[in-house]
């Protein structure tokens, strides 16, 4: 059996908690401190923000960290280590003011230079930072990155103790949103010199945010208590923030329901009609940014045709596709670009009897269907291969798509494979008819995914498609600063993308979450970030 003062996140450990932060971490522990427990699903493998690469390490990092640009309960972007900038005219130039009272966990001031320091070790090779791309466009990134020049030409400047300069290599428009991701976090040179590589898998870590680390227990969990330095601390409420992993979702489930843990960050999708019924309002279901979609080979004949490919997206009906394959744990998309995030105007959607009338008449205009022609002579069937890699969700979509192209008269088989050898053929472009694919945006904002489909983006745009005037479109989008400009553009491509429809979105992917009644502050958020500086416990 573990040290019973490790095993912090074990069923029933309130007590063992207190007394870990008394033991492990300077300053008194007491029996009034108030503590949320947390459940994670996945892997945290490590606390370093420029090594971080999981949804379970950002939910940690964002309350031990906080960048230039914060994020607040609804998932916005707003002031955070900086409490103001400006952009310069030609939108390269971003000056940050840093606040005056930001503290770092052990007490020492957050100046300028820290970001320097953190900036240049995020982009050295010796980093090997896998989630930078992002950041890439600050001026001299790729050069450091790659070893051809000099830490010291990056664009990142510290005029003075509070002022942060950061020059671009083109304006980009996302480039605040792009500040609030883990990899922008700053980290504490000094101390990270001292613990070497085990900083990020060490109890010992120096934040700057509204929580510092108290102990990490590999098995266990992690154990934040509130950094009362942070220049918010008296707007925090939980003193202490444990977070216990778990391998398995269901068993995160089994330990909110024996209320071991207030949150669960996802549940079993097999049966989430149970869980619904069993947890009611308790089960947070809200749209995430990302689509779940079928590419279709624009190369390959008759998918070429853009008719084939409308009739074939007109047929399908995603709110039972929704309801019926996914129990309800993911919503209908008609549109690549997530609706809430979506710049493109979108009538109401036609019932589905007269989408797939009209799916019939686009196939007979491009030569296919079951019923004859005019002249009497029978046209031959549509004929299309669904490759959906493996998955019972995945399988049984494939099968309900089936089945409504049969509707309009197409015949479908479905190949299923692994996802590693299903992937390596997308992105290796060898042959394909129908695929299943899908995109989580790195930043809450339609040029996310709307880039994977520029002819030049050989390793994401399956489909092969090729527009020069979509291209031409997206590359004014990347760095028109005029919000109204900028929107006009963005709804452009997607009105091309959903005339042309090289991909057919089939649906939104979904948070799934269990806040339990006790919480509040748990905002649902396209981002799925929920900073526990922002939660309150009340009463049952």
């Amino acid at each position: 059996m573990r040290n019973s003062v490790r095993g912090v996140a074990r069923a029933g450990t309130f007590v063992p908690l207190a007394l870990l932060a008394l033991l492990c971490v300077p300053g008194p522990a007491n029996a009034a401190d108030v503590t949320i427990r947390r459940g994670l699903v996945g892997n945290v493998g490590t606390l370093d923000p420029q090594l971080a690469a999981t949804f379970e390490e950002g939910t940690i990092l964002t309350d031990l960290f906080e960048g230039l640009v914060s994020l607040d309960a609804l998932g916005r972007s707003v002031p955070g280590a900086a409490e103001s900038w400006t952009v310069s005219p030609d939108g390269r130039v971003y000056t940050f003011t840093l606040r005056a009272d930001g503290r770092w966990s052990n007490g020492e001031a957050v100046k300028a230079a820290d970001f320097v320091a953190s900036f240049r070790r995020l982009f050295a090779p010796s980093t090997d930072a896998t989630e930078d791309g992002p950041l890439q466009v600050i001026k001299g990134a790729v050069l450091v990155k790659q070893g051809l020049a000099k830490p010291d030409t990056l664009g990142v400047v510290a005029v003075d103790s509070k002022t942060l300069e950061i020059t671009l290599e083109q304006p980009t428009p996302t480039f605040l949103l792009r500040l609030a991701q883990p990899a922008a976090f700053p980290v504490n040179v000094a101390s990270i010199k001292k613990l070497g590589a085990d900083f990020g898998t060490s109890g010992k870590i120096v934040s700057n945010g509204p929580y510092r680390l108290g102990a990490i227990d590999r098995e266990d969990g992690y154990v934040l208590l509130k950094n009362k330095g942070f220049r918010a601390a008296d707007d925090i409420e939980a003193d202490i923030v444990a977070y216990k992993t778990f391998a398995d979702a269901a068993d995160c489930v089994e330990a909110f329901r024996q209320k071991n843990v207030l949150t669960c960050s996802d549940v079993p999708t097999a049966n989430l009609g149970e869980l619904k019924a069993e947890f009611g309002p308790t089960l947070e279901i809200a749209p995430y940014m990302g689509t779940y979609f079928y590419a279709l080979s624009t190369t390959q004949k008759p998918f070429d045709d853009a008719r084939i490919r409308q009739s074939l997206s007109l047929a399908i009906d995603r709110e039972a596709l929704a309801q019926s394959a996914w129990s309800g744990g993911m919503v209908p998309a008609d549109t690549l670009v997530p609706r809430d995030l979506s710049a493109m105007p979108m009538p109401p959607a036609a019932p589905i009897g007269e989408r797939q009338d009209r799916a019939r008449a686009l196939l007979a205009e491009a030569g296919f269907g079951a019923a004859k022609t005019s002249d009497k002579k029978k046209i031959k069937p549509l004929e299309v291969e669904i490759r959906v890699g493996t998955g019972a969700e995945h399988e049984k979509t494939a099968k309900l798509v089936a089945a409504d192209w049969k509707k309009i008269g197409v015949e479908t088989r479905i190949v299923t494979e692994t996802n590693s050898d299903h992937f390596a053929r997308l992105r290796d472009g060898a042959a394909f008819q129908v695929a299943r694919a899908g995109w989580i945006l790195d930043e809450a904002d339609p040029i996310d995914i709307l880039e994977l489909l520029k002819s030049d983006n050989i390793r994401f745009n399956y489909s092969r498609y090729s527009n020069r005037d979509y291209d031409a479109i997206i590359a004014s989008a990347d760095t028109e600063l005029d919000p109204a400009k900028r929107q006009k553009l963005l709804g452009e491509a997607e009105t091309i993308i959903d005339t042309d429809q090289p991909v057919i979105p089939l649906l939104g992917y979904a948070s799934l979450s269990l806040v339990s009644p006790t919480l509040k502050g748990w905002e649902p958020n396209l981002v799925n970030r929920h900073p526990s500086r922002f939660l309150r416990t009340v009463s049952p």
